[in-house]
């Protein structure tokens, strides 16, 4: 395959996330940012999925491995990928849990979530669909499209998940410096998981979690913990 091709839609692709976070007019209503962020992000990360694989003939990698991406995964140790997939799962269950106990003890997030975090029970729901359209548009985003891309324009799947991983951390900046190298670890360890699996639902059902936990397990409990947000003048 000619690298002109991949090259354009990586430019694309990377103009799609450019915009994305551009900045915003805050003056709106809160219900109307939520419902702005939401149609974002479909159109800058899963539009160009899906259009990027259209031109690619390149369904079949949303259901397994890219071939292109054999190298890196047989670099790293040999596991079995159920026990990657029980592992993982196991393993941020009980990081939601902990965190869990740390809100519940006054602690604080790694990250901010900034102006996504919900203030009131009434935006507790807002906060769970943008964990949900995070995951399901930010995962074939920065786990597939990006890495395929980078890929077959380079030639290098190593440059693909490094430099994909770096720029999904760099999106986040807006959570400060120790949100953005938790998110920049985050998507290291999400690579891995992806890679040694082959399961591209399991990296988008993780990001759910993980989010669960700063767009609604966090917020819930702080609501719940101040004493304003029970009386009905707390809104």
């Amino acid at each position: 395959m000619s690298h002109a091709l991949p090259l354009l839609l990586l430019a694309s692709s990377l103009v799609a996330a450019g915009w994305f976070v551009r900045p915003k007019d805050r003056a709106r209503g809160r219900d109307a940012m939520y419902r702005a962020w939401v149609m974002r992000a479909l159109a800058a990360f899963l539009l160009p999925v899906l259009v990027s694989l259209a031109v690619l003939n390149g369904w079949a990698t949303l259901a397994g491995l890219p071939a292109v991406f054999l190298p890196v995964r047989e670099a790293l140790p040999a596991l079995v990928p159920h026990e990657v997939i029980a592992g993982a799962l196991g393993g941020t269950l009980l990081g939601l849990a902990v965190a869990a106990w740390r809100a519940r003890a006054g602690g604080r997030p790694i990250g901010n979530p900034g102006a996504l975090m919900p203030r009131d029970r009434h935006e507790l729901p807002w906060g769970l669909a943008v964990a949900i359209v995070a995951g399901t548009t930010e995962e074939p985003f920065f786990r597939l499209l990006l890495p395929l891309l980078i890929t077959l324009a380079t030639g290098n799947a190593w440059a693909g998940f490094g430099l994909a991983t770096l720029i999904f951390g760099a999106m986040h900046r807006y959570q400060g410096w120790r949100g953005m190298v938790a998110t920049t670890l985050l998507g290291a360890v999400m690579a891995w998981v992806y890679l040694e699996s082959g399961a591209l639902w399991l990296v988008v059902l993780l990001h759910m979690l993980v989010d669960l936990n700063g767009l609604v397990i966090w917020p819930a409990l702080r609501i719940q913990s101040t004493p304003s947000a029970a009386s009905p003048s707390g809104r």
